[in-house]
């Protein structure tokens, strides 16, 4: 039972790190009514509290590997989660400048945070790397589904303080920091395989310089946009078909709460070959978008089910394939900081793309059809990074 108990608690530090990692852009939206009357904002003002760490996801997701390198996965990752805590206490407490300012950190943080997880996950788990992902996938989303839940009733239980609500996401993430101190999950030690690898060689690995790493990236960043924009304009797509927000916003719901089953599901039932499970994914996906523009009104609920399940599955298996694809684990960090680097950046502009469309054409039908065809691009670039090669090792 003893030997169970450093990867209990290196897996526990693992989960609870991740779910750390979106509370601070997921807890916004629920207050942005009491924000903007505090600070007299615009709404687009008010949305790049949301979309601001998003691009830092991408922009400083490549800080990642060189941090490693110089310090070690575990040291960066505490780095990550000591920024994430100190900008979500003081986010709230200030005023526009310190709001701003500490958003951007906390992006920092969570860009840092992110893209160590593969290389993480790959160096404890060489041979269960989807499994342990789909488990630090699934942390991610419920963490994010809980920061959207519970951060109205905190400000109801704050005596309608949105700032006390908002500073209250950096007690989780300051725990979080101390049990990884305690624990210091940095990975385990290199394997034999992996020394000879990188003694012939592979240290110079780049993946600004690899097919397969820009296939991969594809698929990250295809999935990313996908998914960015259905968050975006799931909802919108039947408000403007007459539904009230309330109504519109429970399909939101469902959408998010279904990513959490495929997240864990996926990669466990994937582990010899991801590439049927990728097939599953997208095409769930793609059936979901292919009903809303068909048959729009006839089941919603079970058209955003599948369009959550793919959603999740996707995000989970596209962590793995990218969590694989450097030669060693050590090298991970600087596939994962490329891909988070195009993918997000790339799903920034998804839900603009969509937003353009429906203005250009008055519906939702050509935007949601342009989703379908970036799904069928998705699926060839996630089946193709996803094919087996001789050159992995770990």
């Amino acid at each position: 039972m003893r030997r169970w108990l450093p990867t209990a608690g290196w897996l526990t530090a693992v989960l609870l790190a991740a779910a750390n990692l979106r509370p601070a852009i997921a807890s916004v939206p629920p207050v942005v009514d009491p924000l903007r009357a505090t600070f007299g904002l615009s709404a687009s003002a008010v949305g790049a509290l949301t979309s601001v760490p998003v691009i830092c996801m991408g922009v400083f997701a490549p800080v990642a590997a060189w941090l490693s390198t110089r310090w070690g996965t575990g040291r960066a990752m505490a780095l990550a989660l000591a920024l994430l805590t100190v900008a979500t206490a003081v986010r709230p407490l200030a005023g526009v400048a310190v709001l701003y300012a500490a958003t951007v950190l906390a992006g920092v943080g969570i860009a840092i945070g992110g893209a160590l997880m593969p290389a993480l996950v790959r160096a404890r788990f060489p041979d269960r790397v989807g499994p342990v992902t789909g488990l630090y996938t699934t942390a991610l989303i419920v963490g994010a589904l809980v920061a959207a839940g519970a951060t109205e009733p905190l400000r109801a239980a704050a005596d309608g303080s949105w700032r006390t609500a908002l500073a209250l996401w950096a007690v989780p993430a300051g725990a979080a920091l101390l049990i990884w101190l305690a624990v210091r999950p940095a990975g385990g030690p290199a394997s034999p395989a992996v020394v000879a690898v990188d003694a012939g060689g592979h240290t110079g690995w780049s993946p600004w310089r690899d097919r397969r790493a820009w296939v991969a990236t594809a698929y990250m960043g295809g999935q990313s946009l996908l998914y960015y924009a259905l968050l975006a304009w799931l909802a919108a797509s039947y408000t403007d078909r007459g539904w009230s927000p309330a109504q519109a916003g429970g399909l939101l719901a469902v959408f998010s709460a279904t990513q959490v089953v495929s997240a864990l599901l996926a990669p466990t039932l994937s582990r010899r070959d991801p590439r049927p499970a990728i097939a599953g994914a997208t095409a769930l996906t793609l059936l979901g978008l292919v009903l809303i523009v068909a048959v729009p009104l006839s089941v919603p609920a079970l058209f955003a089910s599948l369009l959550g399940l793919g959603a999740g599955a996707n995000f989970a298996l596209a962590l793995t394939v990218v969590g694989q694809i450097a030669p060693t684990p050590a090298s991970t960090p600087r596939a994962s900081g490329m891909a988070f680097f195009a993918s997000y950046l790339l799903a920034a502009a998804g839900p603009v793309a969509v937003g353009l469309l429906r203005d250009s054409t008055g519906t939702f039908t050509v935007p949601y059809l342009a989703l379908v065809a970036v799904g069928v691009l998705t699926l060839a670039a996630g089946l193709s990074a996803a094919a087996p090669t001789a050159n992995r090792v770990g």
